[in-house]
């Protein structure tokens, strides 16, 4: 504490350093009876003068194990508001969130939807919801942005090692990797390379269903194969695409029936979900190959399992519509598919570094900085 009876902001860290409440005793209940009540607790709102202003409460909506991949610590100083951090455990709830009040949410993939209820009253002291992952929308409601309410995420930090592994996916299923096991099985003397018919991305056209970060960072990672690249996004200007040396197409049909291989990264949203349906599948040329990064909603997964079934394509896939992937499901158990477990995202080492973004975008609020990777209306709306 200083002289004023706040707590000092230098030094702090997020888990072990900074001062924590305990607000576990708190019952569900009684949370609930605190919506529209909480003209009781300490206002948060920034006032002029810092030895007269309040403690900025923080509060953490996370699972351990998000705690623990993101590894976030807070080491230098915050020349800023001084905090109180209260960290959730294992088991959430809503009610004691409410209860709590926040200025600040530290949220991600565990976090339960935001009530409307709670966002919307007056009291709601919540002004900044820092995600630490990627898409926003099954958290924090659309309104809540409307109102001037601030949010962030990784931004582009994840697009590099996406397209990373989109790369992986899409040599690997070119060269039959998954083939490899049972060739080696095989007696020397019989083994004949002809089986595999392994394939080269050099020189092939390539289509990008998307034009957002990971597309763009995917561009970048396939110039050395010599490739044509085309690219279809609605609402995306075409000169954009131009920009990037890549051509637009006018259309869906048009990039998969011009594309050997059709990279599937475009956003979830009502308009985009089943995009890539039967008829479009068909446009693929024979051997044609689908790798889909984006959403499993996006495409017509009955028909892209006929359409390898029967030999004319192959697939290459880290999402599904129902996920997790688990053994027994079709995608699994059939060949020419190549399956990853939703893991394109960022790698175990790479997660700290977007747990040192969030830290940054904590602190440059509390400094009244503007924020990285804020989701605006715009960015919500083409977000998955």
């Amino acid at each position: 504490m200083d002289g004023g009876g706040h707590i000092a902001p230098p030094a702090l860290a997020w888990y072990n350093s900074l001062t924590r409440v305990n607000y576990s005793h708190v019952a569900g209940e009684k949370a609930r009876r605190n919506i529209g009540k909480m003209s009781a607790i300490a206002p948060v709102a920034a006032v002029e003068t810092a030895s007269s202003r309040l403690p900025v409460r923080i509060a953490t909506a996370i699972k351990p194990f998000e705690r623990d991949l993101f590894s976030i610590r807070w080491t230098g100083n915050c020349e800023a508001d001084p905090l109180v951090l209260t960290e959730n455990g294992e088991d959430f709830d809503l009610d004691d969130l409410i209860w709590k009040n926040p200025e600040i949410l530290l949220a991600c993939w565990s976090t339960p939807r935001l009530p409307k209820v709670w966002l919307e009253s007056a009291d709601c002291a919540l002004r900044y919801v820092c995600y630490l992952a990627g898409s926003v929308r099954r958290t924090v409601p659309r309104s809540f942005i409307e109102k001037g309410g601030l949010v962030t995420n990784w931004g582009g930090m994840a697009a590099p090692q996406v397209a990373e592994h989109t790369l992986l996916l899409t040599l690997s299923i070119l060269r039959r990797q998954s083939e490899w096991r049972g060739f080696i099985q095989q007696p020397t003397n019989t083994r004949h390379l002809t089986p595999l018919q392994t394939r080269t991305l050099f020189g092939c056209r390539v289509g990008l269903h998307g034009f957002g970060a990971v597309a763009r960072s995917l561009v970048a990672l396939l110039r050395p194969f010599q490739v044509n690249i085309s690219a279809f996004s609605e609402g995306v200007p075409p000169d954009h695409m131009r920009e990037y040396g890549v051509t637009p197409s006018s259309s869906l049909a048009e990039l998969f029936s011009g594309s050997d291989v059709v990279f599937e990264c475009e956003a979830l949203t009502a308009r985009s979900a089943g995009s890539v349906s039967a008829a479009i599948l068909a446009e693929l040329p024979d051997g044609g190959v689908f790798v889909n990064v984006g959403r499993g909603p996006l495409v017509d997964e009955a028909a892209l399992l006929a359409e390898v079934k029967s030999g004319r394509l192959f697939a290459a896939l880290d999402v599904s519509t129902n996920e997790p992937f688990t053994p027994d499901m079709e995608f699994f158990t059939t060949d020419n598919i190549l399956i990853s477990p939703h893991i394109a995202g960022p790698t175990n080492d790479r997660l700290t570094a977007c747990g040192e973004f969030a830290r940054e975008n904590v602190a440059r609020y509390l400094r009244k900085e503007p924020l990285h990777a804020q989701v605006t209306l715009e960015i919500y709306d083409r977000s998955t």
